[in-house]
């Protein structure tokens, strides 16, 4: 596997990473609320 590191398709990863990890801890949170 090549390094990813700077590529197009290593900042498309982090993006969606932080995109689903922020939804996830947003439900969770209104969840908690909603108790």
């Amino acid at each position: 596997m090549k390094n990813l590191k700077g590529t197009k398709t290593a900042v498309n990863l982090m993006k969606a990473f932080a995109g689903e990890s922020q939804a996830r801890n947003r439900y969770t949170y209104y969840a908690s609320v909603a108790d």
